[in-house]
């Protein structure tokens, strides 16, 4: 995970496998049996807490919540999805997004560009479900059974609950990352967390918010973050439930 490298669009422009990223993010082969063995040590040292919780567990939170997010935006715009993201036909077309009446104020270039913006969010996420489930392995937990009819009724409330998950994203992440306690894993997180963050200034501008409304952004416990995503969780693995039990 130390050699992690951010995926970009070129990545996915050229049809990028999941074993090319994996192989360019230095997780392959030997490395991810040593990401493995870093999740799963015994007896580590806590870095930022002196509770009992793993960075197993910490990373099963955060690929629980990629996968509400990778399902989400695959579901609004389509795609190939990947394990445990099911494909989608999308509910909104290209010229759906741009014509919009949400985003008639916004320049020509950030309308013209919406759809293909927001596309690239959910290659993101997607792309983020795969790295956590490789780096975790046998270890990774199932995804949660999402509901998201009522996010989808139309392109406004499409943005305006991608801007809520995004900020949530973004919440969970900074207040979970204390809880990492080797490098490689405490790096790996942080350069998703920035990802999301950009990711959130994106949506609170196009949604006529602040990109960056404060000086410091705030963590919020999983409790609270698994009670703003509750409206669109219908059930989880026992798994899930087991894991977020366990979170402080």
């Amino acid at each position: 995970m130390s050699t992690l490298a951010p995926s970009t669009n070129a990545g996915q422009q050229r049809g990028d496998t999941r074993a090319d990223f994996l192989r360019k993010a230095g997780i392959g082969g030997a490395a991810i049996a040593v990401g493995g063995a870093l999740l799963a040590r015994p007896n580590a040292a806590f870095a930022g807490h002196s509770d009992s919780i793993s960075d197993a567990d910490v990373l099963n939170y955060a690929l629980t919540l990629e996968y509400l997010e990778a399902t989400f935006y695959t579901a609004a715009l389509g795609g190939r999805g990947t394990t445990g993201v099911p494909s989608s036909g999308g509910t909104f077309s290209r010229g759906r997004i741009t014509g919009a009446r949400q985003l008639a104020r916004l320049g020509g270039r950030l309308r013209r560009d919406a759809y293909r913006d927001l596309s690239d969010i959910r290659d993101h996420e997607v792309t983020h479900v795969e790295f956590l489930r490789g780096a975790l392995g046998a270890s990774a937990v199932g995804p949660c059974t999402f509901n998201f009819r009522s996010a989808l009724k139309n392109v406004n409330s499409f943005l305006e609950t991608a801007q809520l998950l995004e900020n949530t994203g973004v919440m969970a992440y900074d207040g979970a990352i204390r809880y990492v306690d080797a490098g490689d894993n405490l790096q790996a997180s942080a350069e998703i967390a920035t990802v999301e963050a950009r990711h959130a200034a994106y949506l609170n501008l196009i949604n006529g918010d602040s990109p960056f409304p404060s000086p410091f952004d705030s963590g919020k416990k999983p409790s609270e973050i698994l009670a703003a995503a509750s409206a669109f969780i219908v059930s989880c693995p026992p798994e899930v439930t087991a894991l977020f039990a366990r979170l402080p």
